[in-house]
């Protein structure tokens, strides 16, 4: 496969999965809104942006905490930020538009109905603008927008031919999903530790944004620990947002991508690596340490942007042998 088809594959699955991550945590946001009282609200939303690394254009988050007019006009201020700002990269509509940019780089591997979904998608958001949506429920505008998403994933998961384009799709999906849910745990647990009482609406808010509150509570009932949360999230690979899955997903995709030069098997080794680190060392730490456990995900988020070098190296910015 030509390295720049594969970046292209890549990069439409990162995008695609960044892009569906921001409408689950603004789904989650507005209904925080509707019903909790500011200080959550402001705690909610300062989670938001220390997941996604993002500072708003204002530089900063300083609601005034008494003062439910101007949390609604701040809230309408950060969903535009992350949903339609033309200079963040990461918003919602600019991440569907390079998904898009980098599927049609790769048009002639595609099927045409992945191609006509991602096109709609791209469509719904292209003239869309928040003062639209503000009026009108705006939770459901993102309950759509990823629902959309989720459809040119369900096309590719039923057309694409599995060869290494399949694989490279899945690589750049689960690199991303792992690094999202990775900084959103930390971002999560620096507001919200783990023994603090009085915590269980927004442990269970974490629940819903990772997908996990229908398994969660189907194994361990309505007992809400958060350090069992915690490992659940990171550990459990039949839980298809945990990190551990995600994991096995890249694992499983390098192997089937690799053909053995060192570069591409560094790749493999570092998520080797990653993984065994979830099964072996994670249970070794303090489980009532938030610290620990923080440090442990800052070292996993670093290693996925070293992963992520590591792959675009061996696949992408190889040199070629006796290129002049």
């Amino acid at each position: 496969m030509l390295s720049r088809t594969a970046q292209g594959l890549y990069w439409m699955g990162r995008y695609l999965e960044r892009a569906q991550h921001g409408c689950h945590l603004l789904a989650e946001q507005f209904i925080i809104i509707e019903d909790r009282p500011v200080e959550q609200i402001d705690q909610s939303w300062r989670r938001l942006y220390m997941a996604v690394g993002r500072t708003p254009l204002g530089g900063h988050l300083d609601p005034l905490p008494d003062d439910e007019d101007f949390m609604l006009a701040d809230a309408y201020t950060l969903a535009d930020d992350l949903t339609f700002e033309p200079s963040n990269p990461d918003a919602i509509r600019n991440c569907i538009a390079a998904a898009r940019e980098s599927a049609r780089q790769v048009r002639n591997i595609i099927p045409d109905k992945m191609w006509s979904s991602l096109n709609l998608a791209y469509f719904d958001l292209r003239e869309v603008e928040m003062e639209t949506i503000w009026n009108n429920q705006p939770g459901t505008f993102y309950d759509r927008t990823e629902g959309a998403i989720r459809t040119v994933s369900g096309v590719a998961e039923g057309t694409i031919y599995r060869d290494d384009g399949w694989h490279f799709l899945q690589l750049g999906r689960f690199v991303e999903r792992a690094q999202l849910v990775a900084a959103l745990m930390n971002a999560h647990i620096a507001l919200f530790p783990t023994a603090a009482p009085d915590c269980e609406a927004d442990w269970l808010s974490l629940l819903w944004i990772c997908e996990a509150h229908f398994a969660y509570r189907r194994l361990y009932s309505l007992e809400l620990r958060p350090p069992r949360m915690v490992d659940f999230l990171v550990t459990d690979p039949a839980l298809s947002h945990s990190i551990r899955h995600s994991l096995a997903q890249i694992v499983e995709a390098l192997d089937a991508v690799s053909s053995g030069p060192r570069l591409q098997i560094e790749a493999e080794r570092r998520a080797g690596r990653m993984a065994a680190g979830i099964d072996h060392d994670w249970p070794d730490r303090d489980r009532e340490d938030d610290d620990a456990t923080r440090a442990a995900l800052q070292e996993f988020g670093q290693s996925c942007r070293l992963l992520h070098d590591d792959i675009a190296d061996a696949y992408f910015n190889y040199e070629i042998k006796d290129a002049p």
